[in-house]
């Protein structure tokens, strides 16, 4: 039977609860008017409106786009989604006496792991391999973007860290930055150096396609893996130990689970159940006019079983780092998903990042108690 005290913790989690979401309701008309206060702002303008267009670029161009009502939804959602999120830290904290003994087991068990020291050679190869794979041809993107420099507007910390466009001086010490520390870190010692210099090199690369708009996710698994990669190296290179603490390995993995899902719940969150009713891939298909897309396009059931397929894909990665024998079918299936989006819409390339960081899951971690 529960006890007093869960009793009274599980009233004020559903008074809380109930107060909060009684909040959003009142919040909701608010929401509407300062959306449309946004969008109708000058962007130049001084005053909160133009804060919105320093977090979203992109608003500039879109409000032209869709209508009001898009934006008015959009803008639902943020709130929705900040509602269940004081919900859930609230839940944490009221009931985080039940939940501290489970958490400390599983990252005992989970987060608390190690590798064996030689993995590290062929995962550092391969990561850094990845890396060359997407910028080996970077001096040349720059070259191509200095045609288009009038046009080159740069967001968010990019007004901080290249308020212009560089010359091409700049350009060519970015590229020979990335090229020599991939070098670094395959041949030299001391990797963990050469790693941090990688990870802000590109960085800097991608604020230069920032600043003309180049608002995608293409880099971001990589990009989160070669800022916390330096931490794992770092800490291999403190010892000669025949195992290596591999918590920063778990991390890359969580932050690899955790990019699928928010993309596949934010599909949901957008769309909702009319997902899985609606033409979006098949319209996808007949916009790109590729080949083989045009040919599944003329498939309407099946475009719709494909887009039930990537929602589950994506949020069924959240599950990964709980159940590693999912690796045997989710890191495949990944693979075909990136790889027929390419082939299907001409997105990225025959190299994708996204599943070139799978090699995380590919070399065995085993507890620090078997040390």
């Amino acid at each position: 039977m529960m006890n007093r005290k869960l009793l009274q913790q599980v009233f004020f989690f559903i008074l809380l609860s109930a107060l909060l979401w009684i909040a959003y309701s009142f919040c909701i008309y608010y929401v509407k008017v300062l959306t449309l206060e946004v969008l109708h702002a000058n962007p130049s303008s001084k005053g909160w409106t133009s804060w919105m267009y320093e977090l979203y670029p992109r608003l500039q161009t879109e409000k032209w786009r869709f209508n009001e009502t898009f934006f008015i939804s959009k803008t639902k959602q943020v709130l929705i989604r900040s509602t269940m999120s004081i919900q859930l830290i609230v839940g944490v904290y009221l009931f985080r006496s039940y939940l501290i003994e489970p958490l400390r087991a599983t990252y005992d068990r989970r987060i608390q792991v190690n590798i064996q020291r030689k993995f590290i050679p062929i995962i550092t190869l391969l990561l850094y391999t990845c890396l060359a794979l997407v910028v080996y041809n970077a001096i040349l993107e720059f070259k191509a973007l200095m045609f288009f420099a009038p046009f080159y507007k740069p967001a968010g910390i990019g007004k901080l860290l290249l308020p212009v466009f560089p010359p091409i001086s700049i350009l060519w010490f970015i590229y020979f930055a990335l090229i020599g520390s991939i070098a670094s870190v395959i041949l030299l010692p001391k990797k963990w150096i050469a790693a941090s210099l990688a990870a802000v090199a590109f960085i800097y690369y991608q604020l230069i396609l920032f600043g003309f708009g180049k608002y995608d996710h293409g880099f971001s698994t990589l990009t989160y893996a070669l800022l916390i990669y330096p931490f794992f190296l770092w800490e291999s290179e403190k010892s000669n130990d025949d195992v290596v603490p591999a918590w920063s390995i778990v991390l890359i993995q969580w932050m690899i689970c955790l990019a699928y899902f928010y993309c596949g719940l934010e599909k949901i969150f957008t769309s909702g159940i009319y997902w899985f009713a609606s033409d979006n891939l098949q319209q996808h298909l007949l916009i790109h006019e590729t080949s083989l897309g045009l040919k599944l396009a003329s498939h309407a059931m099946l475009c719709k079983i494909l887009s039930f397929g990537v929602i589950l894909l994506q949020l069924s990665f959240i599950l990964l780092p709980f159940q590693k024998r999912l690796a045997y079918i989710l890191l495949p299936a990944g693979f075909i998903f990136h790889s027929a989006s390419w082939l299907l819409l001409d997105a990225g390339g025959l190299f994708n990042p996204w599943w070139g960081v799978y090699l995380f899951f590919l070399f065995p971690l085993q507890s620090q108690e078997t040390k």
